[in-house]
Protein backbone atom coordinates (compact mmCIF):
# COMPACT_ATOMS: atom_id res chain seq x y z
CA UNK A 1 0.00 0.00 0.00
CA UNK A 2 1.16 3.43 -1.09
CA UNK A 3 1.22 6.02 2.13
CA UNK A 4 0.13 9.59 1.39
CA UNK A 5 2.30 12.01 1.73
CA UNK A 6 2.46 14.77 4.71
CA UNK A 7 1.69 17.66 2.68
CA UNK A 8 -1.30 16.31 1.72
CA UNK A 9 -2.80 15.06 4.88
CA UNK A 10 -2.72 18.84 6.21
CA UNK A 11 -4.29 19.94 2.83
CA UNK A 12 -7.85 20.33 4.15
CA UNK A 13 -6.19 22.21 7.31
CA UNK A 14 -6.61 25.87 5.74
CA UNK A 15 -9.60 25.61 4.44
CA UNK A 16 -11.23 24.78 7.48
CA UNK A 17 -9.87 27.03 9.08
CA UNK A 18 -10.59 29.79 6.52
CA UNK A 19 -14.15 28.81 6.97
CA UNK A 20 -14.40 29.03 10.88
CA UNK A 21 -12.85 32.71 10.36
CA UNK A 22 -15.72 33.53 7.91
CA UNK A 23 -18.34 32.36 10.01
CA UNK A 24 -16.94 34.23 13.31
CA UNK A 25 -16.51 37.34 11.12
CA UNK A 26 -20.50 36.90 9.70
CA UNK A 27 -20.80 37.03 13.64
CA UNK A 28 -19.00 39.92 14.90
CA UNK A 29 -20.28 41.59 12.04
CA UNK A 30 -24.30 40.83 12.84
CA UNK A 31 -23.57 41.82 16.07
CA UNK A 32 -22.23 45.21 15.15
CA UNK A 33 -24.20 46.45 12.60
CA UNK A 34 -27.34 44.82 12.66
CA UNK A 35 -28.73 44.87 15.60
CA UNK A 36 -27.65 48.63 15.21
CA UNK A 37 -29.35 49.23 11.33
CA UNK A 38 -32.05 47.70 13.23
CA UNK A 39 -32.50 50.49 16.06
CA UNK A 40 -31.62 53.11 13.30
CA UNK A 41 -34.66 51.68 11.19
CA UNK A 42 -37.13 52.00 14.22
CA UNK A 43 -35.64 55.20 14.88
CA UNK A 44 -36.37 56.31 11.17
CA UNK A 45 -39.49 55.01 11.14
CA UNK A 46 -40.41 57.06 14.22
CA UNK A 47 -38.67 59.82 12.74
CA UNK A 48 -40.86 59.73 9.67
CA UNK A 49 -43.62 59.70 11.52
CA UNK A 50 -42.94 62.71 13.50
CA UNK A 51 -42.79 64.61 10.09
CA UNK A 52 -45.13 63.71 7.98
CA UNK A 53 -48.13 62.72 10.59
CA UNK A 54 -48.65 66.71 11.21
CA UNK A 55 -51.41 67.96 13.37
CA UNK A 56 -53.01 70.67 11.40
CA UNK A 57 -56.49 72.97 11.78
CA UNK A 58 -58.91 71.66 10.22
CA UNK A 59 -60.79 74.59 9.08
CA UNK A 60 -61.29 78.36 10.91
CA UNK A 61 -61.26 78.82 14.62
CA UNK A 62 -64.58 80.11 16.48
CA UNK A 63 -63.79 82.18 19.41
CA UNK A 64 -66.61 83.20 21.79
CA UNK A 65 -67.54 86.19 24.23
CA UNK A 66 -66.50 85.51 27.76
CA UNK A 67 -70.07 84.38 28.72
CA UNK A 68 -71.54 82.31 31.15
CA UNK A 69 -74.03 78.99 30.58
CA UNK A 70 -73.36 77.56 27.66
CA UNK A 71 -70.86 78.87 24.60
CA UNK A 72 -71.58 76.88 21.20
CA UNK A 73 -72.32 73.31 22.32
CA UNK A 74 -70.53 73.53 25.67
CA UNK A 75 -71.47 74.04 29.05
CA UNK A 76 -69.46 76.16 31.15
CA UNK A 77 -69.36 77.72 34.79
CA UNK A 78 -68.24 81.34 34.92
CA UNK A 79 -69.01 83.14 37.56
CA UNK A 80 -67.80 86.54 36.85
CA UNK A 81 -68.87 86.49 32.71
CA UNK A 82 -66.81 89.57 31.05
CA UNK A 83 -69.08 90.13 27.56
CA UNK A 84 -66.75 92.03 26.16
CA UNK A 85 -63.72 90.61 25.91
CA UNK A 86 -62.88 86.85 24.66
CA UNK A 87 -63.60 84.04 27.08
CA UNK A 88 -62.77 80.56 25.05
CA UNK A 89 -62.37 79.28 21.19
CA UNK A 90 -63.17 76.42 19.30
CA UNK A 91 -60.22 74.56 17.00
CA UNK A 92 -60.94 71.84 14.94
CA UNK A 93 -57.67 69.61 14.39
CA UNK A 94 -56.71 66.76 11.68
CA UNK A 95 -54.01 64.67 10.82
CA UNK A 96 -52.39 65.83 7.86
CA UNK A 97 -50.00 62.74 6.64
CA UNK A 98 -47.90 61.79 3.32
CA UNK A 99 -48.46 57.85 4.24
CA UNK A 100 -50.41 56.11 1.57
CA UNK A 101 -51.26 53.32 4.11
CA UNK A 102 -51.93 53.17 7.70
CA UNK A 103 -51.59 50.72 10.37
CA UNK A 104 -54.31 49.57 12.49
CA UNK A 105 -54.43 51.55 15.55
CA UNK A 106 -51.94 54.42 14.30
CA UNK A 107 -52.77 58.16 14.71
CA UNK A 108 -51.94 60.84 17.11
CA UNK A 109 -53.22 60.20 20.46
CA UNK A 110 -55.04 63.37 21.91
CA UNK A 111 -55.28 61.87 25.12
CA UNK A 112 -51.67 62.74 25.86
CA UNK A 113 -51.68 66.01 24.52
CA UNK A 114 -50.71 69.41 26.46
CA UNK A 115 -52.52 72.31 25.29
CA UNK A 116 -50.88 75.70 26.13
CA UNK A 117 -52.14 78.94 25.69
CA UNK A 118 -50.04 81.94 25.70
CA UNK A 119 -51.12 86.00 25.37
CA UNK A 120 -49.04 89.06 26.27
CA UNK A 121 -50.19 87.83 30.13
CA UNK A 122 -48.08 84.96 29.85
CA UNK A 123 -48.22 81.07 28.98
CA UNK A 124 -50.53 78.53 30.64
CA UNK A 125 -50.89 74.83 30.47
CA UNK A 126 -54.91 73.86 30.79
CA UNK A 127 -55.78 70.79 32.29
CA UNK A 128 -57.62 68.06 30.21
CA UNK A 129 -61.43 67.99 31.02
CA UNK A 130 -63.96 65.28 30.43
CA UNK A 131 -67.02 66.70 32.54
CA UNK A 132 -70.07 68.04 31.38
CA UNK A 133 -69.62 71.27 32.59
CA UNK A 134 -66.26 73.13 32.15
CA UNK A 135 -64.26 74.76 34.97
CA UNK A 136 -61.50 77.95 34.17
CA UNK A 137 -59.19 77.12 33.22
CA UNK A 138 -59.59 73.93 31.08
CA UNK A 139 -59.81 72.01 27.62
CA UNK A 140 -61.75 69.06 26.20
CA UNK A 141 -62.10 67.20 22.92
CA UNK A 142 -66.31 68.24 22.30
CA UNK A 143 -66.72 66.50 19.23
CA UNK A 144 -65.44 63.63 17.19
CA UNK A 145 -66.42 63.28 13.46
CA UNK A 146 -64.92 61.94 9.88
CA UNK A 147 -63.72 64.16 7.00
CA UNK A 148 -65.42 61.32 4.87
CA UNK A 149 -69.22 61.21 4.21
CA UNK A 150 -71.50 59.20 6.65
CA UNK A 151 -68.56 58.21 8.89
CA UNK A 152 -68.03 59.75 12.33
CA UNK A 153 -65.28 59.04 14.93
CA UNK A 154 -64.40 55.74 16.71
CA UNK A 155 -65.07 57.50 20.24
CA UNK A 156 -61.68 56.98 21.73
CA UNK A 157 -58.82 59.62 21.89
CA UNK A 158 -56.93 58.53 19.14
CA UNK A 159 -56.94 60.85 15.89
CA UNK A 160 -56.91 58.90 13.21
CA UNK A 161 -56.64 59.73 9.33
CA UNK A 162 -59.67 60.80 7.85
CA UNK A 163 -60.80 61.62 11.96
CA UNK A 164 -61.26 65.55 12.76
CA UNK A 165 -61.80 66.25 16.80
CA UNK A 166 -63.05 69.82 17.65
CA UNK A 167 -61.22 70.93 21.30
CA UNK A 168 -62.45 73.63 23.40
CA UNK A 169 -59.99 75.90 24.85
CA UNK A 170 -60.92 77.72 28.18
CA UNK A 171 -58.29 79.74 29.53
CA UNK A 172 -58.30 81.43 32.77
CA UNK A 173 -58.43 84.76 32.09
CA UNK A 174 -60.51 86.64 28.68
CA UNK A 175 -58.50 89.04 26.64
CA UNK A 176 -59.49 92.28 25.40
CA UNK A 177 -59.99 93.13 21.70
CA UNK A 178 -56.93 93.62 19.73
CA UNK A 179 -55.24 91.17 22.28
CA UNK A 180 -52.98 88.36 19.99
CA UNK A 181 -53.21 84.77 21.82
CA UNK A 182 -51.29 81.51 20.78
CA UNK A 183 -52.92 77.99 21.47
CA UNK A 184 -50.38 74.77 21.23
CA UNK A 185 -51.31 71.43 21.17
CA UNK A 186 -48.28 69.30 22.11
CA UNK A 187 -48.58 65.46 21.23
CA UNK A 188 -45.85 62.89 22.28
CA UNK A 189 -43.52 61.92 19.23
CA UNK A 190 -45.58 64.52 16.94
CA UNK A 191 -44.56 67.84 15.73
CA UNK A 192 -46.17 70.69 17.99
CA UNK A 193 -49.55 72.54 16.12
CA UNK A 194 -49.73 76.18 17.10
CA UNK A 195 -52.54 78.92 15.75
CA UNK A 196 -51.76 82.46 16.36
CA UNK A 197 -55.16 85.05 15.97
CA UNK A 198 -55.63 88.43 17.45
CA UNK A 199 -58.85 89.17 19.44
CA UNK A 200 -61.17 90.89 16.81
CA UNK A 201 -62.64 94.42 17.62
CA UNK A 202 -65.85 94.61 18.93
CA UNK A 203 -65.96 91.19 20.19
CA UNK A 204 -68.94 89.60 19.80
CA UNK A 205 -71.10 86.33 21.02
CA UNK A 206 -69.75 84.14 18.24
CA UNK A 207 -66.40 85.11 15.90
CA UNK A 208 -64.89 83.72 13.07
CA UNK A 209 -61.34 83.85 13.72
CA UNK A 210 -60.08 82.57 10.58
Amino acid sequence: MKQRPAAEDGSLEPAVALLILVILLSLVMYTAFISTGFASGTSARAGMARATDMLVPDGNMIGYADLSGTLGQVRVNNPHPSPARLGAVRVPVRLASLRLTWEQGTGANLGNATVIFTSPAGSEKLPGSSGPVLEKPAWAIIQKGSTLPGQSGNGNDLLEPNEVFVLFIYPSAPLLPGTPFRVEIRIPDRNPMAVTRVVPDPVTPVMDLG
